[in-house]
């Protein structure tokens, strides 16, 4: 049978043939056998499926509050270039597996897990802590769900959760181990040190015209001269339109009166009675009384009431501060009752006290900054369609820099790292990592694509192409001299470094005479240093090797300042007793447990990757990411 469909496949008949069953079965929406199973569905595992509804509506969500480098909302579009769109999809594929093991073990979060999650959720509740159905509805619709949308993030939430702990559930991190990291991090440790300053060595002498032309043959990878270009650019960017802003003063007042509360305003202060009892049921029984302004004495089972005034750390209980200081909160507001130490509180808002108010005087000149960047914006943007049609025009920079408004900058020898021939940075090429790239790709007398568009956008044109090079001998001769001296010098100091360690080892001085010897200071750390606090005013290489030294007394040596190789001695190796080991095991086996935990985890996570099928129909996410950009 398989032999005769290769055969008929073989054939124009039979492919003809082939493609009409195609075209049939699309037509009954029979889809399942090109989605591996999957139907319609961009992925699955187990009996959980991702449909692309469901992932449109978590792309919905996790655009909602993305913005791009200027603070703009982030549209699919963008979110899809950018590479968003696929993080995502990648991050629902890995959820996927792990509900659908859970599923297979039997961990899955139950419906009443997912109903009381809701319902002891503070979001969801009323001011005085009842679940508000009428509120979870509209929070619900507000930010795009449905509540099964939304019981379905809460399951796949809990799942999760559930079955991330198990690994850890009854993981204790042994004493053994935990005094032996104790140990480690509690060992303190001292050193003295002196610098052999390279004043106090002999001459070095100047080199000879053999020694130069050696070291010049040594370096010449090291000398020769990259390929250069010059380069003209245009940067267009929104700072060139500022200065051109008009903005009259009622803008800027109307600007400062509609942001004043938000803005310019301190944080208010609110004046309200703090009512205790001593339990909830007390306090619920008494919530009617305080709303319609009884007084005390009339309230049952009060034990206090105190009227208070003050900003939001006023309140201990963050979830009583958060209500009673909420935008939306109302003189006569009755909040709680909330447990704040061992009593119940129920707090009544009474009065709202506005915070200082900055001047006007004060701000006008940053709101007039403002203003006229977001006119240059506008300016800036409707000015990129012209610069687009001068150059489809084939103008030439000058003309185009000249209509704009803009200069046209210059840069003489920049190699592909964006440096000058004596090493400064050209930053204007370097602000967007495609123009290097572009205008070494060029042809001498070519421009670049226009870069960029967000605020600032480049053009640039290759005037010169200058070929790599080696230099004469002549011409680097300064730098020649230089390298020699530098050389000879270092030499000189590890000599001499070489020379005080064997003495100090064989007993014929300390490390005091010598420091004595070469008129240098003798210095100590003014405390031991621990692998957890090795702040100290040494380079890197004796810290290292402090702790690397294995017995007190040992000598370490590294360059320190310019012309200056350190000397250093190990004067104490202190190594913490049993009964501080004790206590500093207690306090270093949390974070232990925690490094083990997370480690254990993502073992976990990485094995049920490999014990869940996962099905992936990539021709309905590739239909999904073409419905969102249709010609990317």
């Amino acid at each position: 049978m398989l032999t005769l469909m290769r055969g008929l496949l073989r054939s124009k008949l039979g492919v003809g043939v082939f493609l009409l069953v195609i075209v049939a079965m699309a037509g009954w929406g029979i889809t399942d056998v090109f989605g591996g199973g999957l139907g319609n569905n961009l992925a699955g595992a187990g009996n959980r499926t991702l449909s692309d509804t469901e992932f449109d509506g978590m792309v919905e969500r996790g655009l909602r509050n993305a913005t791009d480098s200027q603070g703009r909302s982030l549209t699919k579009e963008q979110a899809l270039e950018q590479g968003l769109i696929d993080q995502i999809f990648q991050r629902e594929q890995f959820d996927l597996s792990l509900r659908a093991y859970a599923d297979s073990v039997g961990v899955s979060a139950t419906r009443q897990m997912i109903q009381d999650e809701i319902a002891n959720d503070a979001v969801f509740q009323d001011t005085t802590g009842v679940f508000d159905p009428q509120r979870y509805a509209a929070l619900l619709r507000d930010n795009g769900f449905t509540s099964a949308m939304y019981e379905a993030d809460v399951e796949s939430i809990l799942t999760i959760e559930r079955l991330q702990g198990v690994p850890s559930a009854g993981l204790r991190v042994p004493s053994v181990l935990a005094r032996l990291q104790a140990a480690y991090s509690g060992e303190m440790r001292n050193a003295s040190w002196f610098a052999i300053p390279s004043s106090s060595l002999p001459d070095i002498g100047e080199p000879t015209e053999e020694d130069l032309q050696a070291l010049y043959e040594e370096v010449q990878e090291r000398l020769r001269e990259p390929e250069r270009r010059a380069v003209s650019l245009i940067k267009l960017s929104v700072d060139d339109f500022t200065a051109l802003s008009d903005i009259e003063e009622e803008d800027v007042t109307a600007f400062y009166q509609a942001y004043r509360p938000e803005r310019y305003t301190g944080p208010d202060s609110r004046v309200f009675t703090d009512f205790q009892f001593a339990d909830e049921a007390a306090a619920r029984d008494a919530l009617g009384r305080i709303a319609g302004g009884a007084s005390a004495d009339d309230i049952a089972g009060l034990m206090s009431a105190t009227e208070r005034s003050g900003q939001k750390e006023t309140i201990a209980n963050q979830r009583l501060a958060d209500q009673v200081f909420s935008p939306n909160a109302l003189p006569g507001g009755i909040y709680g009752p909330q447990q704040v130490g061992e009593t119940w509180s129920v707090v009544r808002l009474e009065e709202i006290l506005e915070g200082d108010i900055t001047p006007f005087e004060t701000v006008r000149d940053d709101i007039r900054d403002e203003l006229a960047r977001d006119q240059a914006i506008d300016v800036f943007y409707d000015a990129l369609p012209r610069f687009d049609d001068l150059i489809g025009t084939g103008a030439p920079l000058e003309t185009i820099a000249q209509d704009l408004g803009t200069p046209l900058l210059s840069f003489q020898g920049v190699d592909r790292r964006g440096l000058s021939p004596q090493g400064s940075r050209y930053t204007p090429l370097l602000e967007t990592p495609e123009l290097l790239d572009q205008i070494f790709s060029r042809a001498e007398g070519r421009n670049t694509d226009r870069l960029g568009d967000q605020e600032i956008t480049y053009l640039a044109r290759v005037d010169e192409i200058i070929e790599e090079r080696m230099p004469e001998l002549d011409e680097v001769r300064d730098r020649l001299i230089f390298t020699w001296e530098q050389r000879k010098l270092n030499e000189a100091l590890e000599l001499a470094s070489a020379e005080v360690q064997a003495r100090i080892r064989s007993g014929e001085t300390t490390l005091a005479q010598e420091a004595e010897g070469f008129e240098a200071e003798l210095v100590s750390l003014e405390r031991p240093l621990t692998r957890t606090n090795f702040q100290a005013n040494l380079p890197p290489a004796l810290i290292n090797g402090l702790f690397e030294a294995r017995n007190e007394g040992d000598l370490l040596t590294a360059p320190g300042l310019p012309g200056q190789i350190i000397v250093m001695q190990v004067t104490l190796i202190d190594r913490p007793e049993s009964e501080t080991l004790d206590v500093l095991a207690g306090a270093t086996a949390a974070g232990l447990q925690a490094e083990l935990e997370r480690d254990l985890s993502t073992a976990f996570s990485m094995a049920i990757q490999g014990e869940t099928e996962l099905k992936i129909n990539a021709s309905a996410y590739e239909g999904y990411k073409r419905s969102i950009a249709p010609n990317p």
